[in-house]
């Protein structure tokens, strides 16, 4: 197995982090979306808009092996994750986990941490959340021909 580093996002990765996370998207979610919610999430992932956010002090992290990006989690006003992926290949192997709990490590120790975690999980997604604590809050929605379910996690400061 490789050794995998968690990192802070590196101004420069926008490209390789669309890639990856487009290239999971397209194989495991995009079947589920509408034409105008793969168009609407693809927007959303764009490389100058992922450089956008992160200047706007979003929080993301990076999962490498080696100098290959293999995972990211961007996380929204310090209690929301807007982005988690995992390449194919690196699935299974605990660094959606890691990249969460790395998530949580850095707000707790910038005074930012929440007292709950949500997420607007894909459907193909749920279990990984329920894995990680999360539990579903409403029915699934539908928003911009995104299916999503509601869920949130409490945090133990």
């Amino acid at each position: 197995m490789d050794t995998i580093k968690i990192e802070k996002y590196q101004k420069g990765q926008e490209t390789e982090i669309y890639q990856l996370i487009k290239r999971v998207y397209d194989e495991f979610v995009s079947y589920e979306y509408t034409m105008e919610g793969n168009q609407f999430f693809y927007d959303w992932i764009q490389p100058d808009k992922i450089a956008q956010r992160q200047a706007e002090n979003r929080n993301m992290l990076t999962a490498t092996s080696g100098i290959k990006i293999v995972g990211v989690i961007e996380i929204r006003d310090n209690n929301r994750i807007s982005l988690l992926f995992v390449d194919k290949e690196y699935q299974g192997q605990g660094i959606a986990k890691r990249l969460f709990h790395e998530s949580l490590k850095f707000l707790i120790q910038n005074d930012s941490a929440p007292g709950k975690f949500y997420v607007h999980a894909s459907p193909c997604s749920i279990p990984i959340y329920k894995k990680l604590g999360f539990i579903e809050t409403e029915s699934l929605q539908e928003n911009h021909g995104i299916k999503y379910m509601p869920m949130e996690k409490k945090i133990k400061k």
